[in-house]
């Protein structure tokens, strides 16, 4: 009998190394056992690290990939949980569940879709594609919108959701988050039920139902129920903090079955997304809806100085809704946070410009450097006083400030009381008019155009009306004389700060509450413009340095470094949440600006905007700044009020910071530096700031 010799394959014996790659807190997370479990993960504590080794633990004790359930936020963070799995303990982490609720979700429907009354070929709803079908939900019930303007679809879609992922009806949800649509709540109602049954006529499902269907398959039939429940022998979740009511069920149902191995990671401290629907009980409720768990605290800090950390542990222990912690820092120690009072809003963007400029002077890396507000609106004077400072930036809020669409939409309107000939800027007007489309905008412009006065002829001529509808008449009529008074302050003399308020006073007010869920921010957008706009004599002078600020921006100048990395960021704390940066600056930290006054309002809308506080300021490695504008101007005064400095700041031992004085010195010739203005300026004057204890 012949024989054959052939060489057997190495099987490569993966072994982590617990004792030195984990701390002892996140060691004992990895390691735990059956149960329950709820990882409190601090700031710059380790969590995708525990995550990563709990699942590679796992494996490597013998369950099998397919049985662990890893639910993320983002697939981005599920990808690159596993992929470092693979690199701990070699290829095999694909067959995880591993991805957001919503992928789940989809990957547990495909396979039992008609079960809930739908074939498994359905189709996901993007976003456009929603808004799209409530488009025609509303046809479908032909609602009357003569007088009042209907909620948009944009609008519409927001107030559903909602709804579904606070398991709050429509009549609450109007009555506590939309009052200025209650009138509209039955319409409303009818919208939604026609919207639930067109998409399941059409085998479609947009992405609250892909949970609220799979909510439908663990809660009403035991054997799905059986099935992933048994399947799924450990489930682990991250950011529980974020997770809403459905979310929590989901997983709390499926763990049921095996056992009740369910690890949720997250920090109570973190959780700050309310109005999305994330549920904060979900987190400080866990024990007691799962009895038995075994809570771990990840507590050890790699990210921020020792400095920092006293300031936000203070800051935090102010909360009495908490699992208490206390980070410490491994980094060595740094500077004080630093407290910076200054005389307003362009003395603060003078003075984080000029401070950037010296931070990148001192080797830190523009992209290591970052400024954080409440509010997008504050970041508007900063942003045009980069631009003139030449510092590149990166937006992470939103769209810079004067792209934004209903900032475009005011300065369409002072656009055309400069020059009436605007034809850009009319067509932006007549296109935010009810029932006008691009057709009778084309016509209007045209006999507008034709006129030796086109205001004239815009208010009085009666051969622009033969062009309106009847549905569209009464709010055509509004428009005129909204614009007519806008147009007599004008005359009166007013200064462009008042015409731009006065804007709200019209019907863009009732435009930008039925277009935008956001409308608040939106106004206080407005507000802020309005604001800035008080530098200026007239509005000609104004839209010349907003066109100028607008080719500045459009300039290259990146110091010779990579333009496509070189930049700071500017962000609202929400959106740089899990960022980190080595200096990050605070501004607009005055009462009144932070907290914001209508999350007070909340019930324990206090405690999470402290939680908001807390985020920002987790965010810094080394350097942190805070900044409140002394005088508060708005568009009305000349005097200004006096503002103290946060709550969440007063609250703070001061041996935990140093306060800063900003000195205005005489104005130095302008030097060049690689491209960047090396002396930031508000108006005339450069700023020095010195600390109380090195002056």
């Amino acid at each position: 009998m012949r024989q054959f010799k052939i060489h057997a394959k190495t099987v490569r014996q993966f072994h982590l190394d617990l004792e030195h790659a984990l701390n002892e807190q996140q060691r004992a997370a990895v390691c735990a056992g059956e149960g329950p479990k709820l990882v409190i993960a601090g700031a710059g504590s380790g969590k995708t690290r525990t995550i990563t080794y709990r699942v590679a633990y796992l494996i490597l004790q013998g369950l099998l990939p397919q049985n662990i359930m890893l639910a993320t936020f983002t697939n981005k963070a599920a990808r690159e949980m596993l992929r470092r799995v693979d690199q701990l303990i070699g290829a095999g982490s694909s067959k995880v569940w591993g991805g957001t609720f919503h992928s789940i979700a989809n990957r547990i429907l495909r396979q039992n879709a008609r079960i809930v009354g739908y074939s498994e070929n359905y189709s996901i709803l993007d976003e456009e594609d929603q808004k799209d079908l409530i488009k025609l939900c509303v046809t479908d019930i032909h609602v009357k919108t003569e007088k009042e303007r209907f909620p948009s679809a944009a609008v519409l879609k927001n107030i559903i959701s909602f709804s579904f992922n606070t398991q709050l009806t429509i009549d609450r949800v109007m009555q506590d988050i939309y009052p200025h649509f209650v009138q509209w709540t039955e319409e409303i109602k009818k919208v939604e039920r026609r919207y639930q049954r067109r998409k399941k006529q059409a085998n479609c499902m947009d992405y609250d139902d892909l949970l609220r269907y799979c909510m439908v398959l663990c809660s009403e039939y035991k054997d799905v129920l059986e099935k992933y429940g048994s399947l799924f022998r450990y489930i682990l979740v991250d950011e529980y903090q974020d997770t809403n009511r459905i979310q929590a069920d989901i997983v709390e149902l499926l763990a049921s079955r095996n056992g009740h191995n369910l690890m949720v990671v997250g920090d109570d401290s973190q959780s700050i997304y309310a109005f999305r629907g994330a549920n904060y009980d979900n987190i400080l409720k866990f024990p007691e809806r799962n009895p038995g768990t075994e809570i771990f605290k990840l507590e050890i800090n790699y990210r921020s100085t020792p400095q920092i950390l006293h300031f936000t542990n203070e800051s935090i222990s102010h909360n009495t809704r908490q699992y208490e912690k206390h980070l410490q820092a491994v980094n060595e120690d740094g500077v004080l946070p630093c407290l910076v009072p200054v005389k307003d809003i362009y003395q603060e963007a003078a003075f984080t410009c000029e401070r950037i400029l010296e931070l990148r002077e001192e080797g830190v890396p523009l992209e290591e450097i970052a400024v954080l507000y409440r509010a997008h609106a504050h970041s508007m004077v900063l942003q045009a006083e980069l631009i003139k400072a030449n510092i590149p930036y990166e937006i992470r809020s939103g769209l810079r400030f004067f792209e934004q669409a209903h900032i475009k939409d005011v300065l369409a309107h002072l656009k055309v009381l400069e020059n009436p000939f605007d034809e850009a800027a009319w067509r932006r007007l007549f296109l935010m008019i009810p029932r006008i489309g691009n057709m009778t905008a084309d016509k209007l412009w045209r006999k507008i155009a034709g006129a030796t006065d086109p205001l004239q002829t815009f208010f009085g001529s009666e051969a622009l009306d033969k062009d309106i509808s009847h549905s569209a008449m009464g709010f055509w009529k509004r428009f005129r004389n909204d614009f007519r008074f806008i147009h007599e302050l004008l005359h009166k003399g007013e200064h462009p700060s008042l015409l731009i308020a006065s804007i709200l006073e019209t019907g863009y007010m009732n435009y930008l509450k039925a277009r935008y869920d956001n409308y608040t921010s939106r106004i206080e957008d407005i507000n802020q413009l309005a604001i800035f706009a008080k530098q200026y004599s007239g509005i000609k002078d104004l839209l010349s340095e907003l066109v100028l600020l607008g080719e500045l921006y459009g300039q290259d100048v990146v110091m010779g470094a990579e333009p496509d990395k070189e930049k700071i960021i500017l962000s609202t704390v929400h959106q740089a949440k899990g960022l980190e940066w080595e200096s990050v600056f605070l501004i607009r930290m005055g009462e009144g600006s932070f907290p914001a006054p209508m999350a007070l309002r909340q019930e324990y809308g206090e405690e999470e905007e402290r939680r908001i506080f807390y985020v920002a300021t987790t965010r810094a490695k080394r350097e942190l700044y805070l900044s409140y504008p002394v005088i508060e101007h708005d568009y009305r005064d000349t005097l200004g009020k006096i503002v103290q400095p946060s709550r969440f700041i007063q609250e703070i031992g001061p041996s935990l910071y140093e306060r800063a004085e900003v000195e205005e010195l005489e104005q130095e010739p302008e030097e060049e530096w690689g491209g960047m203005r090396r002396s930031a300026r508000s108006l005339s004057d450069e700023v020095y700031y010195s600390s109380d204890n090195s002056l």
